[in-house]
Protein backbone atom coordinates (compact mmCIF):
# COMPACT_ATOMS: atom_id res chain seq x y z
CA UNK A 1 0.00 0.00 0.00
CA UNK A 2 1.24 3.50 -0.88
CA UNK A 3 -0.18 6.99 -0.44
CA UNK A 4 -0.58 9.63 -3.12
CA UNK A 5 2.05 12.36 -2.58
CA UNK A 6 -0.50 15.22 -2.73
CA UNK A 7 -4.03 13.88 -2.20
CA UNK A 8 -5.53 11.73 0.63
CA UNK A 9 -5.74 8.58 -1.48
CA UNK A 10 -4.22 5.13 -1.07
CA UNK A 11 -3.26 2.56 -3.69
CA UNK A 12 -3.47 -1.05 -2.57
CA UNK A 13 -2.40 -4.28 -4.27
CA UNK A 14 -4.11 -7.54 -3.33
CA UNK A 15 -3.33 -11.11 -4.36
CA UNK A 16 -5.03 -14.35 -3.31
CA UNK A 17 -3.48 -17.71 -4.18
CA UNK A 18 -5.51 -20.74 -5.34
CA UNK A 19 -8.41 -18.46 -6.26
CA UNK A 20 -10.08 -17.90 -9.64
CA UNK A 21 -9.83 -14.37 -11.02
CA UNK A 22 -13.05 -12.51 -12.02
CA UNK A 23 -12.23 -12.65 -15.75
CA UNK A 24 -11.69 -16.43 -15.62
CA UNK A 25 -14.93 -16.89 -13.64
CA UNK A 26 -16.80 -14.89 -16.28
CA UNK A 27 -15.34 -17.04 -19.09
CA UNK A 28 -16.28 -20.27 -17.32
CA UNK A 29 -19.82 -19.07 -16.64
CA UNK A 30 -20.21 -18.00 -20.27
CA UNK A 31 -19.19 -21.46 -21.51
CA UNK A 32 -22.37 -23.59 -21.82
CA UNK A 33 -20.37 -26.82 -21.53
CA UNK A 34 -19.10 -25.93 -18.04
CA UNK A 35 -22.42 -24.83 -16.51
CA UNK A 36 -24.74 -27.27 -14.75
CA UNK A 37 -28.41 -26.44 -15.20
CA UNK A 38 -29.06 -26.75 -11.47
CA UNK A 39 -26.03 -24.66 -10.43
CA UNK A 40 -26.29 -21.26 -8.77
CA UNK A 41 -23.79 -18.44 -8.43
CA UNK A 42 -22.99 -18.10 -4.71
CA UNK A 43 -22.24 -14.76 -3.10
CA UNK A 44 -18.46 -14.24 -2.61
CA UNK A 45 -19.16 -12.23 0.57
CA UNK A 46 -20.80 -15.27 2.18
CA UNK A 47 -19.11 -18.25 0.54
CA UNK A 48 -15.78 -16.81 -0.62
CA UNK A 49 -14.38 -16.66 -4.12
CA UNK A 50 -14.20 -19.83 -6.28
CA UNK A 51 -11.05 -21.84 -5.68
CA UNK A 52 -8.65 -23.00 -8.35
CA UNK A 53 -5.34 -24.85 -8.05
CA UNK A 54 -2.33 -22.61 -8.80
CA UNK A 55 -4.58 -19.77 -9.90
CA UNK A 56 -4.21 -16.16 -8.71
CA UNK A 57 -6.83 -13.47 -8.17
CA UNK A 58 -5.13 -10.08 -7.92
CA UNK A 59 -6.18 -6.45 -8.21
CA UNK A 60 -5.06 -2.84 -7.78
CA UNK A 61 -7.47 -0.64 -5.79
CA UNK A 62 -7.74 3.12 -5.39
CA UNK A 63 -9.08 3.80 -1.89
CA UNK A 64 -10.46 7.05 -0.48
CA UNK A 65 -10.12 6.72 3.34
CA UNK A 66 -12.15 9.89 3.97
CA UNK A 67 -15.24 8.47 2.31
CA UNK A 68 -17.74 6.35 4.22
CA UNK A 69 -16.47 2.79 4.81
CA UNK A 70 -13.26 3.59 2.89
CA UNK A 71 -14.78 3.80 -0.57
CA UNK A 72 -12.94 2.00 -3.41
CA UNK A 73 -12.88 4.50 -6.28
CA UNK A 74 -11.43 2.11 -8.85
CA UNK A 75 -10.41 -1.53 -8.99
CA UNK A 76 -8.23 -2.98 -11.74
CA UNK A 77 -8.25 -6.79 -11.89
CA UNK A 78 -5.08 -8.37 -13.26
CA UNK A 79 -5.59 -10.97 -15.97
CA UNK A 80 -3.72 -14.01 -17.32
CA UNK A 81 -2.97 -15.38 -13.84
CA UNK A 82 -0.79 -12.41 -12.86
CA UNK A 83 -0.34 -11.47 -9.20
CA UNK A 84 0.86 -8.09 -7.94
CA UNK A 85 3.82 -8.36 -5.55
CA UNK A 86 5.10 -4.77 -5.16
CA UNK A 87 4.21 -1.17 -5.96
CA UNK A 88 5.58 2.36 -5.67
CA UNK A 89 4.72 5.90 -6.70
CA UNK A 90 7.55 7.29 -8.83
CA UNK A 91 8.19 10.77 -10.24
CA UNK A 92 10.13 10.51 -13.51
CA UNK A 93 12.39 13.47 -14.27
CA UNK A 94 12.37 12.60 -17.99
CA UNK A 95 8.57 13.06 -18.08
CA UNK A 96 8.56 16.65 -16.75
CA UNK A 97 8.41 15.31 -13.17
CA UNK A 98 5.08 13.58 -13.78
CA UNK A 99 4.12 10.97 -11.19
CA UNK A 100 3.22 7.39 -12.12
CA UNK A 101 2.18 4.23 -10.27
CA UNK A 102 4.63 1.35 -10.79
CA UNK A 103 3.45 -2.20 -10.02
CA UNK A 104 5.53 -5.38 -10.10
CA UNK A 105 3.78 -8.65 -11.01
CA UNK A 106 4.51 -12.34 -11.48
CA UNK A 107 2.68 -14.79 -13.73
CA UNK A 108 1.80 -18.42 -12.83
CA UNK A 109 3.66 -18.10 -9.54
CA UNK A 110 4.11 -21.02 -7.15
CA UNK A 111 5.02 -20.00 -3.62
CA UNK A 112 6.92 -23.14 -2.60
CA UNK A 113 9.08 -24.25 -4.29
CA UNK A 114 9.35 -20.80 -5.86
CA UNK A 115 8.59 -20.76 -9.56
CA UNK A 116 6.92 -18.56 -12.19
CA UNK A 117 6.52 -18.34 -15.96
CA UNK A 118 6.88 -14.58 -16.54
CA UNK A 119 7.30 -11.31 -14.64
CA UNK A 120 6.40 -7.73 -15.51
CA UNK A 121 6.56 -4.13 -14.34
CA UNK A 122 3.30 -2.25 -15.05
CA UNK A 123 3.09 1.54 -15.41
CA UNK A 124 -0.12 3.46 -14.64
CA UNK A 125 -0.79 7.19 -15.11
CA UNK A 126 -2.89 9.09 -12.58
CA UNK A 127 -6.02 10.91 -13.71
CA UNK A 128 -8.70 12.98 -11.94
CA UNK A 129 -6.19 14.07 -9.28
CA UNK A 130 -5.25 10.49 -8.49
CA UNK A 131 -8.81 9.14 -8.27
CA UNK A 132 -8.30 6.98 -11.35
CA UNK A 133 -5.55 4.97 -13.06
CA UNK A 134 -4.82 4.56 -16.77
CA UNK A 135 -2.62 1.68 -17.96
CA UNK A 136 0.38 2.86 -20.03
CA UNK A 137 2.52 -0.22 -20.73
CA UNK A 138 4.29 -3.13 -19.08
CA UNK A 139 7.88 -4.30 -19.29
CA UNK A 140 8.93 -7.95 -19.13
CA UNK A 141 11.65 -8.76 -16.58
CA UNK A 142 13.49 -11.91 -15.53
CA UNK A 143 11.88 -12.43 -12.08
CA UNK A 144 8.93 -10.96 -10.16
CA UNK A 145 10.19 -7.63 -8.73
CA UNK A 146 9.70 -7.92 -4.97
CA UNK A 147 10.83 -4.35 -4.18
CA UNK A 148 10.36 -1.05 -6.05
CA UNK A 149 11.24 2.49 -4.91
CA UNK A 150 11.76 5.89 -6.58
CA UNK A 151 15.40 6.90 -7.01
CA UNK A 152 16.67 10.27 -8.26
CA UNK A 153 13.95 10.83 -10.86
CA UNK A 154 13.96 7.20 -12.00
CA UNK A 155 12.80 3.89 -10.55
CA UNK A 156 14.91 1.36 -8.65
CA UNK A 157 13.76 -2.26 -8.96
CA UNK A 158 14.94 -5.40 -7.15
CA UNK A 159 14.68 -8.33 -9.58
CA UNK A 160 15.93 -11.54 -8.00
CA UNK A 161 19.60 -10.95 -7.11
CA UNK A 162 19.83 -7.94 -9.41
CA UNK A 163 19.37 -4.28 -8.54
CA UNK A 164 18.34 -2.30 -11.61
CA UNK A 165 17.59 1.36 -12.44
CA UNK A 166 14.95 2.09 -15.09
CA UNK A 167 13.74 5.24 -16.78
CA UNK A 168 10.34 5.61 -18.44
CA UNK A 169 10.13 5.15 -22.20
CA UNK A 170 7.27 5.40 -24.70
CA UNK A 171 6.72 1.65 -25.10
CA UNK A 172 8.50 0.17 -22.10
CA UNK A 173 10.92 0.94 -19.29
CA UNK A 174 14.48 1.73 -20.36
CA UNK A 175 17.28 -0.03 -18.49
CA UNK A 176 19.98 2.40 -17.32
CA UNK A 177 22.27 0.34 -15.08
CA UNK A 178 22.26 -2.84 -13.03
CA UNK A 179 24.37 -4.88 -10.64
CA UNK A 180 24.07 -8.22 -8.88
CA UNK A 181 24.20 -7.13 -5.24
CA UNK A 182 22.31 -9.81 -3.24
CA UNK A 183 23.10 -13.51 -2.77
CA UNK A 184 19.50 -14.81 -2.99
CA UNK A 185 16.49 -12.51 -3.53
CA UNK A 186 15.98 -8.78 -2.94
CA UNK A 187 12.81 -8.19 -0.90
CA UNK A 188 13.24 -4.67 0.52
CA UNK A 189 14.81 -1.41 -0.62
CA UNK A 190 15.33 2.02 0.93
CA UNK A 191 17.53 4.95 -0.03
CA UNK A 192 19.05 8.27 1.04
CA UNK A 193 21.10 10.28 -1.44
CA UNK A 194 23.34 7.92 -3.43
CA UNK A 195 23.16 5.19 -0.78
CA UNK A 196 20.81 2.22 -1.23
CA UNK A 197 19.93 -0.33 1.44
CA UNK A 198 19.16 -3.79 0.06
CA UNK A 199 17.39 -6.44 2.15
CA UNK A 200 17.95 -10.03 1.04
CA UNK A 201 15.39 -12.72 1.82
CA UNK A 202 18.05 -15.01 3.29
CA UNK A 203 21.36 -13.14 3.64
CA UNK A 204 20.59 -9.96 5.59
CA UNK A 205 21.36 -6.34 4.71
CA UNK A 206 23.74 -5.02 2.05
CA UNK A 207 24.73 -1.37 1.54
CA UNK A 208 25.08 -0.21 -2.07
CA UNK A 209 26.35 3.12 -3.40
CA UNK A 210 25.42 4.60 -6.78
CA UNK A 211 28.25 6.40 -8.58
CA UNK A 212 26.76 8.93 -11.00
CA UNK A 213 30.05 9.65 -12.78
CA UNK A 214 30.45 6.02 -13.88
CA UNK A 215 26.75 5.03 -13.66
CA UNK A 216 27.55 2.01 -11.48
CA UNK A 217 25.91 0.34 -8.48
CA UNK A 218 28.58 -0.89 -6.06
CA UNK A 219 27.93 -2.94 -2.87
CA UNK A 220 30.46 -2.01 -0.19
CA UNK A 221 29.34 -3.49 3.16
CA UNK A 222 27.16 -6.44 4.20
CA UNK A 223 25.95 -8.27 7.30
CA UNK A 224 27.85 -10.67 9.54
CA UNK A 225 24.75 -12.84 10.06
CA UNK A 226 22.62 -14.49 7.37
CA UNK A 227 19.33 -12.89 8.45
CA UNK A 228 16.07 -13.96 6.77
CA UNK A 229 14.99 -10.36 6.29
CA UNK A 230 11.29 -9.50 5.99
CA UNK A 231 11.45 -5.68 6.18
CA UNK A 232 13.92 -2.86 6.67
CA UNK A 233 14.09 0.92 6.93
CA UNK A 234 16.82 3.53 7.27
CA UNK A 235 17.10 5.09 10.73
CA UNK A 236 19.76 7.54 9.56
CA UNK A 237 22.33 7.70 6.79
CA UNK A 238 24.46 4.92 8.29
CA UNK A 239 21.95 2.92 10.38
CA UNK A 240 19.25 0.43 9.36
CA UNK A 241 16.50 -1.27 11.37
CA UNK A 242 14.81 -4.45 10.18
CA UNK A 243 13.04 -7.66 11.06
CA UNK A 244 13.48 -11.31 10.12
CA UNK A 245 11.32 -14.42 9.66
CA UNK A 246 12.13 -15.73 13.14
CA UNK A 247 10.58 -12.80 15.01
CA UNK A 248 13.69 -10.71 15.65
CA UNK A 249 14.12 -6.96 15.27
CA UNK A 250 17.66 -5.70 14.73
CA UNK A 251 19.50 -2.42 14.19
CA UNK A 252 22.80 -2.47 12.27
CA UNK A 253 25.23 0.31 11.38
CA UNK A 254 27.90 0.76 8.74
CA UNK A 255 31.47 1.25 10.03
CA UNK A 256 32.57 4.88 9.82
CA UNK A 257 35.56 4.09 7.62
CA UNK A 258 33.49 2.13 5.09
CA UNK A 259 30.83 4.85 4.97
CA UNK A 260 33.38 7.60 4.30
CA UNK A 261 35.12 5.55 1.61
CA UNK A 262 31.82 4.92 -0.19
CA UNK A 263 30.97 8.64 -0.25
CA UNK A 264 34.29 9.67 -1.80
CA UNK A 265 33.80 10.85 -5.38
CA UNK A 266 36.68 8.87 -6.88
CA UNK A 267 36.28 5.70 -4.78
CA UNK A 268 34.33 3.69 -7.36
CA UNK A 269 37.32 1.80 -8.76
CA UNK A 270 38.66 1.12 -5.27
CA UNK A 271 35.31 -0.32 -4.12
CA UNK A 272 34.95 -2.47 -7.23
CA UNK A 273 38.38 -4.03 -6.66
CA UNK A 274 38.17 -4.31 -2.88
CA UNK A 275 39.27 -7.70 -1.60
CA UNK A 276 36.43 -9.94 -0.40
CA UNK A 277 36.52 -11.13 3.19
CA UNK A 278 35.02 -14.50 4.25
CA UNK A 279 32.78 -14.84 1.16
CA UNK A 280 31.41 -11.32 1.58
CA UNK A 281 32.29 -7.66 1.21
CA UNK A 282 35.48 -6.19 2.59
CA UNK A 283 33.54 -4.48 5.42
CA UNK A 284 30.89 -5.79 7.82
CA UNK A 285 27.95 -4.12 9.55
CA UNK A 286 28.07 -3.57 13.31
CA UNK A 287 25.12 -4.88 15.35
CA UNK A 288 23.70 -2.11 17.55
CA UNK A 289 20.41 -3.60 18.85
CA UNK A 290 18.69 -6.98 18.83
CA UNK A 291 15.38 -8.17 20.31
CA UNK A 292 13.09 -11.19 20.00
CA UNK A 293 9.44 -10.11 19.63
CA UNK A 294 7.53 -13.43 19.29
CA UNK A 295 5.89 -12.15 16.09
CA UNK A 296 7.26 -11.91 12.56
CA UNK A 297 7.76 -8.24 11.61
CA UNK A 298 6.14 -7.49 8.25
CA UNK A 299 6.80 -3.74 8.12
CA UNK A 300 8.89 -1.20 9.98
CA UNK A 301 9.21 2.55 9.52
CA UNK A 302 10.67 5.60 11.20
CA UNK A 303 7.93 8.09 12.07
CA UNK A 304 6.57 10.47 14.71
CA UNK A 305 3.29 9.46 16.39
CA UNK A 306 2.89 12.64 18.45
CA UNK A 307 2.86 16.18 17.08
CA UNK A 308 6.23 17.66 17.97
CA UNK A 309 7.40 14.37 19.47
CA UNK A 310 10.60 12.51 18.72
CA UNK A 311 10.88 9.96 15.93
CA UNK A 312 10.22 6.33 16.84
CA UNK A 313 10.44 3.00 15.02
CA UNK A 314 6.92 1.72 14.39
CA UNK A 315 6.60 -1.93 13.38
CA UNK A 316 3.77 -4.35 12.68
CA UNK A 317 3.73 -8.14 12.88
CA UNK A 318 2.14 -11.06 11.06
CA UNK A 319 -0.23 -11.88 13.94
CA UNK A 320 -1.48 -8.29 14.25
CA UNK A 321 1.11 -6.94 16.67
CA UNK A 322 1.84 -3.21 16.52
CA UNK A 323 4.95 -2.17 18.42
CA UNK A 324 7.06 0.92 18.99
CA UNK A 325 10.78 1.24 19.66
CA UNK A 326 11.46 4.54 21.45
CA UNK A 327 15.03 5.90 21.57
CA UNK A 328 16.31 7.17 24.91
CA UNK A 329 17.46 10.78 24.90
CA UNK A 330 19.43 10.90 28.16
CA UNK A 331 21.77 8.49 29.90
CA UNK A 332 19.78 8.98 33.10
CA UNK A 333 16.63 7.49 31.55
CA UNK A 334 18.62 4.58 30.14
CA UNK A 335 20.15 3.70 33.51
CA UNK A 336 16.79 4.08 35.29
CA UNK A 337 14.82 1.76 32.99
CA UNK A 338 17.68 -0.72 32.85
CA UNK A 339 17.67 -0.97 36.65
CA UNK A 340 13.86 -1.19 36.72
CA UNK A 341 13.92 -3.99 34.15
CA UNK A 342 16.45 -5.96 36.23
CA UNK A 343 14.32 -5.66 39.36
CA UNK A 344 11.13 -6.70 37.55
CA UNK A 345 12.85 -9.76 36.10
CA UNK A 346 13.41 -10.94 39.66
CA UNK A 347 10.20 -9.69 41.32
CA UNK A 348 7.67 -10.42 38.55
CA UNK A 349 8.52 -13.84 37.06
CA UNK A 350 6.26 -15.14 34.26
CA UNK A 351 3.40 -17.46 35.22
CA UNK A 352 4.93 -20.39 33.30
CA UNK A 353 8.32 -19.90 34.96
CA UNK A 354 10.16 -18.88 31.81
CA UNK A 355 13.23 -16.72 32.32
CA UNK A 356 12.62 -13.28 30.81
CA UNK A 357 16.19 -12.72 29.64
CA UNK A 358 16.22 -16.11 27.93
CA UNK A 359 12.86 -15.31 26.27
CA UNK A 360 13.99 -11.99 24.78
CA UNK A 361 17.26 -13.68 23.68
CA UNK A 362 15.55 -16.64 22.00
CA UNK A 363 17.73 -16.67 18.85
CA UNK A 364 20.48 -14.21 19.75
CA UNK A 365 21.34 -12.35 22.97
CA UNK A 366 19.21 -9.25 23.50
CA UNK A 367 21.30 -6.14 22.96
CA UNK A 368 20.62 -2.44 23.36
CA UNK A 369 16.87 -2.81 23.99
CA UNK A 370 14.90 -2.51 27.25
CA UNK A 371 11.57 -4.36 27.46
CA UNK A 372 8.92 -1.67 27.92
CA UNK A 373 6.15 -4.26 28.34
CA UNK A 374 7.95 -5.66 31.37
CA UNK A 375 8.61 -2.19 32.83
CA UNK A 376 4.91 -1.31 32.56
CA UNK A 377 4.04 -4.31 34.73
CA UNK A 378 5.41 -2.33 37.67
CA UNK A 379 1.98 -0.68 38.02
CA UNK A 380 0.36 -4.12 38.48
CA UNK A 381 2.64 -5.26 41.32
CA UNK A 382 1.44 -5.47 44.94
CA UNK A 383 2.15 -2.33 46.95
CA UNK A 384 4.86 -3.94 49.10
CA UNK A 385 6.88 -4.95 46.01
CA UNK A 386 6.42 -1.48 44.54
CA UNK A 387 7.79 0.06 47.73
CA UNK A 388 10.73 -2.34 47.79
CA UNK A 389 11.73 -1.64 44.16
CA UNK A 390 11.27 2.12 44.68
CA UNK A 391 13.57 1.99 47.70
CA UNK A 392 16.20 0.10 45.68
CA UNK A 393 16.01 2.75 42.95
CA UNK A 394 16.03 5.59 45.51
CA UNK A 395 12.76 7.00 44.16
CA UNK A 396 9.11 7.18 45.20
CA UNK A 397 6.45 4.85 43.77
CA UNK A 398 4.58 7.77 42.22
CA UNK A 399 7.75 9.05 40.56
CA UNK A 400 8.44 5.67 38.96
CA UNK A 401 4.86 5.34 37.68
CA UNK A 402 4.95 8.87 36.29
CA UNK A 403 8.25 8.20 34.51
CA UNK A 404 6.83 5.05 32.89
CA UNK A 405 3.72 6.95 31.80
CA UNK A 406 5.69 9.94 30.49
CA UNK A 407 7.88 7.98 28.11
CA UNK A 408 4.76 6.47 26.52
CA UNK A 409 2.75 9.69 26.21
CA UNK A 410 5.70 11.78 24.97
CA UNK A 411 6.47 9.45 22.07
CA UNK A 412 3.56 7.13 21.34
CA UNK A 413 0.11 7.47 22.92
Amino acid sequence: MVKHPEHPLFYVIEADNHTLSPDLCAKLLADPASVNGDSKVLSPEEFGHPRGNRRWASCISVVDPLAEDGQVLQKIDLEENEAAVSLAIVTFASQDNETFLVVGTGKDMVVSPRSFSDAYVHIYRFEQEGRGLVFIHKTKVEEPPMAIIPFQGRVLVGIGKTLRIYDLGMRQLLRKTQAEVAPQLINSLSTQGNRIIVGDVQQGITYVVYKQSTNKLIPFVDDTVARWTTCSTMVDYETVAGGDKFGNIFVVRSPQKASEEADEEQAGLHLLNARDYLHGRSHRLDLMCHLYTQDIPTSITKTSLVVGGQDVLLWSGLMGTIGVLIPFVTREDTDFFQSLEQHLRAEDPPLAGRDHLMYRSYYAPVKGVIDGDLCERYTLLPNDKKQMIAAELDRSVREIERKISDIRTRSAF
